[in-house]
């Protein structure tokens, strides 16, 4: 750089071959200044830190492509469906059903086609009784995200869709829904039902986002009473439809497509002469509602496993280090996304990380059971410093700098001591562990997974593993040789306390077990 600057005072030289010299120098140092001082903090300030603080997830190259994809797909695919509902709807001067049917099904096959073009995103439908809409209905379901209004509409040609202002006003698909008879709720309820009525008697179905707007946290809100007011005056049966990862795969307010897994589950239809979930319109609207949270609650359940996680996971630590996050892919597949520790764990409780690192399982675990209150421990104020500075960072989940030899635990509903006792010596090894039994809460349960010594020819390979994390990777620090404990006094020591002890042996190749040690036996079982 300072040879540059001192070439640029040949600016000021007579000769034109100097001249030349100082200002391709002169233009050099612009360059640099402006890339370095202008250009990437202002990206980094627009692409990273604006959307972290708004809760979003950061932009990537491969993120921005696969948006920028699917996005104009989209935009060109309604210019030309829309171009296709003039020729067919409005310039046809012998329009009539059939043509108008037509334009339905190339609309239905268009949204299809936005959904499946997004090959990131996978797609599960889930249709147990068959449905296949001979009979019209009023559909109803929650509203997350805008590829919602792609989901319903795909579903079925024959259908009519109310919207709210934003969508039939929108300068994309605005011309596209309102050629195709979807209807503005703007206009009121009372005086959609003359309309919806034709429409219904031209075998079309009604859907319906009883929320009236996206949920913003994929909680699923009061549900109004338009949708439960229409089947009543039609006299239709109510067909309530799941949407289950929309809102994740692309939020509300954000146009950034995450490679998600949208779920769709076609629950039982609800005829008129139906009771059970109330009499009129009203009582229908409420206790509907409350039945499809309750089916939803389920749904999460069994789609919301970590491996569900795994992106999000890996967005909270792309932006701190490429060796970093190498580590984390790695951990993550290695450990096959935390689901046995998930699967042990209570979903509700104060869980304690011990020796947390970085945070990979406690973030993990959190995002599996939200009713989870995690604190991790780790001695390394570096790795703390990296979990806590995590987009997913929340008050649930907190990260501690301590030497976890030397604290006091209180109370806990589980335990996690994930490969942190072999750098201790023994006789802390056994004080901590007995602290963490005591610790233990009535129907808590306390995690050991770390290398057993008695499993001599595939300790071997754990010792290895080791010697790699820690002297050559540096990825976890010693300041000391390593005690790997005997599986045996584990159990031993468990039996003393009147606890427990279940072993999960699924490593193959290392000497990596799973302690579970409960309250609930004084023997232990093999599994």
């Amino acid at each position: 750089m300072r040879r540059k600057a001192g070439l640029g005072v040949l600016i000021f030289a007579k000769h034109p071959a100097l001249k030349s010299i100082a200002f391709i120098s002169i233009t050099g140092i612009l360059c640099v200044v402006l890339i370095a001082q202008v250009l990437i903090p202002f990206f980094f300030q627009v692409l990273i830190r604006n959307r972290i603080q708004k809760g979003l997830f950061p932009w990537t190259a491969a993120g921005l492509l696969k948006s920028a994809f699917s996005l104009s797909y989209f935009a060109l695919g309604s210019w030309l469906v829309t171009l296709v509902a003039f020729i067919l709807v409005k310039w046809n001067p012998f329009v009539n059903s059939w043509s108008r049917n037509l334009y339905h099904r190339i609309l239905s096959a268009y949204s299809w086609s936005v959904l499946y073009i997004m090959g990131n995103v996978k797609k599960t439908i889930i249709n147990e009784r068959k449905e296949d809409f001979s009979k019209p209905c009023v559909m109803i379901a929650n509203h997350q995200s805008f590829l919602d209004i792609l989901v319903m509409t795909m579903l079925y040609p024959k259908v009519i869709l109310l919207t709210n202002n934003w969508v039939w006003q929108s300068p994309v698909f605005g011309l596209l829904v309102r050629i195709a008879g979807y209807y503005p709720v703007a206009r009121g309820i009372e005086n959609s039902i003359p309309y919806l009525r034709k429409q219904v008697e031209a075998g079309f179905s009604i859907a319906v986002f009883p929320e009236g707007t996206r949920s913003p946290d994929e909680q699923i809100r009061r549900f109004h009473k338009g949708a439960f007011f229409i089947a009543e005056q039609l006299n239709l049966d109510i067909l309530p439809v799941l949407i289950h990862g929309t809102g994740y795969t692309m939020s509300k307010g954000d146009f950034l497509l995450k490679d998600g897994h949208i779920t769709i589950r076609f629950l039982p239809r609800i005829e008129p002469k139906n009771l059970f979930y109330g009499v009129d319109y009203a009582e229908r609207a409420k206790y509907l509602g409350q039945y499809y949270r309750k089916q939803y609650v389920l749904c999460q359940a069994s789609c919301e496993t970590p491996r569900y996680f795994r992106e999000k996971l890996v967005y909270n630590y792309i932006y701190k280090g490429p060796i970093l996050e190498w580590y984390l892919r790695v951990k993550i597949r290695k450990e096959k996304d935390y689901q046995a520790f998930h699967d042990i764990l209570p979903r509700v409780g104060r869980i304690l990380d011990m020796g947390c690192g970085y945070g990979f399982m406690s973030y993990m675990l959190q995002f599996a059971a939200s009713g989870r209150e995690i604190t991790g421990y780790d001695h390394d104020e570096e790795k703390i410093a990296v979990a806590n500075h995590c987009f997913s960072h929340n008050h649930n989940i907190h990260f501690i700098q301590k030497d976890i030899g030397q604290m006091q635990l209180g109370t806990a509903d589980g335990i996690i001591l994930c490969d942190v006792l072999h750098y201790l010596d023994p006789e802390k090894q056994e004080a901590l562990v007995r602290q963490c039994m005591e610790a233990l809460r009535p129907g808590g349960v306390l995690i050991i997974r770390d290398g057993d010594c008695d499993l001599v020819r595939r300790h071997r390979i754990t010792r290895m593993t080791e010697f790699f994390s820690t002297r050559v990777f540096s990825f976890n620090k010693t300041g000391g040789p390593l005690h790997f404990f005997s599986g045996t006094s584990i159990i031993d020591l468990a039996k003393r306390q009147n606890m427990e002890c279940r072993i999960l042996d699924k490593a193959s190749r290392t000497s990596n077990r799973i302690f579970i040690i409960s309250h609930t036996a004084k023997s232990y079982e093999k599994v």
